[in-house]
């Protein structure tokens, strides 16, 4: 049962990276992203939204809500590879990373069917990572970046392939 679990999430992901930005097929939305999908509204005046960025040492001008938790979602990505290469319990990231789909991004009209599809495609990976962490579903989760980040905001391409678990 839980491979087959596993399998279907892969698939979901897999065929939402394939999209890309062509004409994005329907999701199933899972039941607990009701709460913080595309339709959810983005609360102006909020830390990291528009005119309320997110200052720090790292960028004094300040960052969106999207930035700053991808920042987060590394961190979390380098400690979930160091615990799975140890053997070790790795808190699920899952509970996290959903909040993409209703975080400011720095262009707030890139907040979009299309950056959703992948955003649903980037979670499915990490879904499957939560249930079965090893090499080949952490580096599911990294294509997800990539394949985004291919079509928005190339800038951290090179460090986010350097994050691959060889």
């Amino acid at each position: 049962m839980r491979l087959l679990l596993l399998l279907l999430l892969l698939l979901t992901s897999l065929s939402s990276l394939f999209v890309g930005c062509s004409n994005p097929a329907p999701v199933t939305p899972v039941a607990d992203d009701v709460d913080c999908n595309l339709s959810t509204p983005l609360v102006p005046g909020v830390p990291g939204s528009p005119g309320h960025l997110i200052k720090s040492a790292r960028n004094p001008n300040g960052d969106s809500e999207l930035s700053v938790l991808m920042r987060s979602f590394v961190d979390d990505l380098r400690n979930a590879r160091t615990l799975a290469e140890a053997g070790e319990k790795i808190p699920a990231m899952y509970p996290r990373h959903r909040k993409m789909r209703c975080a400011w991004p720095t262009k707030p009209d890139e907040r979009n069917e299309r950056f959703d599809l992948r955003a649903q495609g980037y979670l499915g990976a990490v879904r499957a990572f939560d249930l079965e962490p090893k090499k080949s579903t952490y580096n599911s989760i990294i294509d997800g970046c990539v394949n985004c980040h291919a079509q928005s905001c190339g800038g951290p391409l090179d460090f986010i392939d350097s994050m691959r678990w060889q």
